[in-house]
């Protein structure tokens, strides 16, 4: 039974021996994959390599005895291979052997997750290989096994023996740290690693809330600068690590290229920006302040930089990186020769972080080997650097609460002693304020007379400009009146004297007849025409003298005060056109509006016409619901803004020393507002006239009247 039970291994073993002298698999060694224990096998030494510059090669070009024999197999024991920045393609040959008498699975990881074009050849029963493609540059699901670095499950028969190949090829420095696990291993590890990661992003996310709940309390801009610079770093690393591909399935293959380079670029550039707030490096260091904003601008170049040759820029990145390092460093170490309170605590935080960022630097540009250390230093130097830089940062809160507590502790006996003399004042002002009250009292109510006496007299004015016009206007039909009358008389007495004499004839009665009808149809329209102009004055006479509501039509109202102004303009170049339709009654006070129509016609005189040789007013009047809309149109001059702000306001008036007054149109504003219960505005432009907006209600609200 014990020979029976050997003989498949002897087989198996003459099998790889034979296999071992083919001339295309002559200088490669296979592993047997079932004698791995618990412990993960580097595979860097049991590797074949192959450097393809041109990346054109396929993997029938690869397996061909001219290019097969070209596979370095010498390779030395190492955590992994490092190629740096290149832009070559390699062809990696794992040569795995099972002398086991079942099939096993072996799982191999390439526990580097920056390679952006990987692939792995997998040979199948029939003898072709199956193509795995992968790689940063494609998205997650590409992914066999589901893991933040690349992991292929590998299936050998029992007693077999076969050849994988991997070719991978990135802009990013190549690493390839190869190592092959026993599932179960492997998915312990993967449970501890997952686990280490979520710890470091767990102590980033502390960090961040605490320094964002310290920005909200203390409105202090550097706690702000500390969480951009946490948080920067902290999507590197996750980008850097895998995760970020993992959680954050953005498949952009020009973002998985850049992504760890802006990363870094941000997180340094913000470390900067925090260093000068956190050391005040402006007043304290004034000869490296400069360097650190240089960097800063730097590195925030680079962002645009990696849109044009990532692979190049990238690398003078990293050594700007190692740069703002050693800076930052300098900084904290002068700064804390300067006997500054913070720069002791950053000094020692930073340290660790920027020997972790040269040794990644390093790592990246193939001068230092891959290992744990140099793999996972920094975030481990990131960490240690949160932890110290909290202290400090907590540090400064108390620092400040402490000096806030003493500037408050001053501040309260300043402010005692300030109580007392305070009091002494406040005694002395009650009396002077007490009689400044009084004289202002009465200094108010001397404004108030002379404001009531001046709307009086404004009033008066214009009644006695209407008084005036009314007076010119009677002239006309009273004197063509009298004239006629006169002319009547004498003719009635030539008649009469002809009747006596006996000398009436027929020609002298028609000629009478003739001459006395059309005599009196003149005399009967001058009287009437006089008596309308009288009638008109005294409805507005009686409307402005007493301000009695009543009800009124509004066509008829305004009709009566164009009328009664009509005289003073009835020479003017320019016209007014009503458009107001008959039968909209008002229940409101006449005098006060009419005082408003009169105001608003007589701005148009003096102002909207002066030195134009024609022009036209409009007022027109439309009903809404319950209120009015009345529009006061000119087309004159207009008004600037400067001067269409400021024409409601009392004594306010471009006429000054030539008759005006100021008063007209803030009369009318407060009429129209404290009166009437509407409101009044205007619009104008320069050169294109002035427009007044009316608006009130049909029944006048129920108020007393200004004496």
């Amino acid at each position: 039974m014990q020979r029976q039970a050997k003989l498949p291994a002897l087989l198996c073993g003459l099998l790889c021996a034979l296999t071992l002298i083919t001339p295309a698999q002559a200088a490669a060694r296979p592993l047997d994959a079932s004698q791995i224990s618990q412990a993960p096998l580097s595979l860097t030494e049991h590797l074949a390599l192959l450097e393809d510059p041109s990346g054109q090669l396929t993997l029938s070009d690869v397996q061909s005895p001219a290019f097969a024999q070209q596979f370095q197999t010498d390779l030395p024991a190492a955590e992994a291979l490092n190629f740096g920045y290149t832009r070559s393609a390699f062809w990696l040959r794992l040569e795995l052997a099972n002398s086991a008498d079942q099939p096993i699975t072996r799982m191999l990881e390439i526990a580097y997750a920056r390679i952006g074009d990987l692939k792995l050849y997998q040979p199948s029963a029939d003898g072709t290989y199956t193509l795995i493609a992968t790689g940063s540059g494609l998205a997650f699901a590409s992914r066999p096994v589901k893991n933040r670095y690349f992991v292929f499950a590998l299936r050998l028969p029992a007693h077999s023996q076969q050849s994988y190949y991997l070719r991978m090829q990135s802009k990013s420095p190549l690493v390839v740290p190869a190592r092959l696990w026993q599932p179960s291993a492997f998915h312990a590890y993967q449970r501890q690693d997952y686990f280490a990661q979520a710890w470091y992003f767990g102590m980033a996310s502390a960090m961040l809330l605490f320094n964002l709940l310290l920005f909200v309390t203390l409105r202090d801009a550097i706690y702000l600068l500390y969480v951009n610079a946490v948080l920067f770093m902290a999507l590197a690393i996750a980008a850097h690590n895998g995760l970020s591909k993992e959680f954050f399935p953005f498949d952009s293959p020009l973002w998985a290229e850049i992504s760890v380079g802006v990363g870094y670029s941000l997180a340094v550039a913000a470390m900067l920006l925090f260093t000068r707030r956190m050391l005040n490096t402006a007043v304290i260091a004034p000869r490296l302040d400069p360097l650190l904003k240089f960097s800063t601008l730097l590195l925030l170049l680079s962002l645009v930089g990696f849109l044009i040759d990532y692979q190049r820029l990238i690398q003078a990145a990293t050594v700007l990186y190692g740069a703002s390092a050693l800076l930052i460093i300098s900084s904290a170490a002068y700064c804390a020769i300067k006997k500054q309170r913070s720069a002791y605590f950053f000094l020692i935080a930073f340290s660790f972080m920027g020997i972790a960022g040269a040794i990644n630097s390093l790592r990246m540009l193939g001068l230092l080997p891959t290992n744990f250390v140099t793999q996972n230093g920094l975030q481990f130097g990131s960490g240690i650097e949160m932890i110290i830089m909290a202290l400090a940062l907590a540090d400064r809160f108390n620092t400040l609460r402490r000096d806030n507590e003493r500037t408050q502790a001053a501040l309260l006996q300043a402010e005692q002693r300030e109580s007392e003399s305070l009091r002494e004042s406040e005694r002395l002002l009650e009396s002077r304020v007490t009689q400044r009250t009084l004289e202002l009292s009465n200094s108010i109510e001397q404004l108030k007379r002379t404001q009531a006496e001046l709307l009086q007299a404004e009033k008066l004015a214009s009644l006695g400009a209407l008084v005036a016009g009314v007076a010119h206007e009677l002239n006309t039909p009273i004197g063509n009146a009298l004239t006629t009358a006169t002319a009547l008389e004498d003719a009635t007495n030539d008649f009469h004297a002809a009747v006596v004499k006996g000398e009436l004839r027929k020609s002298t009665m028609l000629s009478y007849v003739g001459n006395a009808v059309p005599m009196s149809e003149l005399i009967s329209r001058s009287c009437r025409r006089a008596a309308t102009l009288i009638s008109s004055f005294k409805q507005i006479a009686v409307d402005q003298t007493s301000e009695q509501r009543r009800q009124f039509d509004l066509r008829t109202l305004v009709d009566d005060h164009i009328a009664a102004l009509r005289p003073s303009f009835k020479q003017a170049p320019w016209l007014i056109e009503i458009d107001i339709a008959d039968g909209i009654a008002f229940d409101s006070y006449p005098g006060p509006l009419g005082q408003v129509i009169n105001n608003l016609v007589q701005n148009a005189i003096k102002h909207g016409f002066e030195g134009r040789p024609q022009g036209t007013l409009k007022i027109s009047a439309s009903l809404r619901q319950d209120a009015v809309e009345i529009d006061f149109i000119d087309d004159g001059n207009g008004m600037p803004a400067e001067v269409l702000a400021h024409i409601f306001e009392p004594f306010y008036t471009t006429k000054l020393g030539h008759g005006g007054s100021g008063l007209g149109l803030s009369i009318a504003l407060n009429i129209v507002t404290g009166v009437l219960g509407g409101t009044l505005s205007a619009t104008s432009k320069p050169g294109l006239g002035t427009q007044f907006f009316l608006r009130l209600p049909l029944r006048a609200p129920a108020q007393m009247l200004p004496a």
